[in-house]
């Protein structure tokens, strides 16, 4: 059974019996008067498919004892293509989708009739309708979103609504080796961009330039696009989690610290790295302390990391090593609260989005792939230190899939000097 088969036969028998769903690929949005958005397809419908072209759809219908799945796209247009370039035709949408039954979606309310209408049931008595209902406002044609569909639904044909995401989140949160393999191949191939983009490092230059140096690594090989926008803050500037790529303006100082925070993605999985790393090759009296805090606290994170730990209990160590080892360490006093310091979580799923799909009160299991990323930041100092690594959980505890990225102070140091 090939990877899209096993994903999907797990779908099916979670399914209820005599029932159907539907999943959409989605539309590009509009982005001005005569221009859309590029399009992002909708993760669900690519983790079942691996079609990521717009107006499309899957249909898996579990019912007579059969389970049937239906793949819908656009019909060629010869117009079309000569607008906006190359579209599947069905049999390329077969080969990539590993499904058999292709029809152009024009063929897609047909279907729905026949399988749905009282008076047709060629498929037998179905009694619900899978929808995936996790973005309402998800645009499937002109002025009709999925929140019109389900009441449209309703009213047409009289059957249960049920929402298929939590089914597709749990499959989601459990990585198959493929989808390990292409999150180590994006987490690689950010190493390399990490590599170039400090080879380029000078004193004066703008921390938008350094982005820019990786985004250009990424486009030159492989095409790789960027999992998020890229974040490099230096100095103060490193106490903003999520400092804008149009704020990114300021010029890197010889004493500073600087801060990225970036990823590729390979084949739609997401890499999510974060490093600081000292302009001059150095770690200074102040910084050593906060990054050797911030490591430690990273390197023991990830020793608690085995099926049975909750997110929230990694984060609320995370919390007490980070408040302890700024008291023992002079950084704040007794009586400060650590979240003046340290205001985000130390870890998030990680897949086919950055954020990946997840019930964070869920105990973790192996096969999940989550991140790890403590942080401090004192404006007081200039300082912001976070310390990021993708990590597999396991059966016998956990594997960091980005430790090839330089982060011990003395390989960070090394690296540094080796840049020429």
């Amino acid at each position: 059974m090939s990877e899209l088969e096993n994903r999907r036969r797990k779908v099916f028998d979670q399914m209820k019996d005599n029932s159907i769903a539907i999943v959409f690929s989605g539309v590009s949005k509009i982005a001005s008067e005569d221009e859309n958005l590029p399009f992002c397809v909708n993760k669900n419908f690519y983790y079942l498919t691996n079609i990521k072209q717009e107006h499309s759809a899957l249909v898996l219908i579990k019912t007579l004892g059969e389970r049937k799945a239906y793949l819908f796209v656009d019909a060629y247009s010869e117009l079309k293509e000569k607008w906006t370039g190359k579209r599947l035709t069905q049999d390329a949408a077969s080969l990539i989708s590993d499904l058999k039954s292709v029809y152009t979606s024009d063929n897609l309310e047909t279907m729905l009739s026949l399988a749905l209408d009282e008076d047709k049931k060629q498929y037998g008595d179905i009694d619900c309708i899978y929808l995936d209902l996790s973005s309402p406002e998800q645009k499937l044609k002109d002025d009709f979103y999925m929140k019109d569909l389900s009441v449209k639904l309703q009213l047409d044909y009289h059957k249960d609504i049920v929402d298929i995401y939590p089914i597709l989140r749990d499959l989601r949160m459990v990585k198959s080796s493929l989808e390990i393999e292409n999150l180590v191949r994006a987490i690689e191939k950010t190493n390399n961009g990490i590599a170039f983009m400090l080879s380029k490092l000078n004193v004066g230059m703008k921390e938008h330039e350094l982005a820019d140096y990786f985004e250009l690594y990424g486009r030159l090989h492989d095409r790789s696009t960027l999992a998020f926008s890229t974040i490099v803050a230096s100095g103060k500037n490193a106490t903003c989690l999520h400092y804008p790529y149009e704020q990114q303006n300021d010029s890197v100082k010889e004493n500073d610290l600087i801060l990225f925070d970036l990823g590729y993605n390979h084949e739609e999985y997401s890499a999510d790295i974060s490093r600081t790393y000292p302009v001059n090759g150095k770690f200074s009296g102040i910084q050593a302390i906060i990054y050797e805090v911030v490591l430690n606290c990273n390197k023991a994170i990830i020793q608690r990391i085995k099926p049975g730990v909750t997110i929230k209990e990694l984060q609320e160590f995370a919390t007490e090593f980070l408040r302890k080892s700024c008291i023992n360490t002079g950084l704040m006093k007794m009586d400060d609260d650590i979240r003046n310091y340290y205001y985000h979580n130390c870890s998030h799923h990680l897949g086919l989005d950055t954020h990946d799909i997840s019930l964070r009160e869920k105990p973790l299991e192996n096969g999940n792939v989550i991140t790890v990323e403590p942080g401090l930041y004192f404006a007081n100092y200039g300082v912001g230190v976070r310390i990021e690594d993708d990590v597999l959980v396991s059966e016998d505890g956990s594997i960091v899939l980005s430790k090839n990225i330089a982060k011990e102070m003395n390989e960070v140091e090394r690296f540094m000097a080796s840049r020429g």
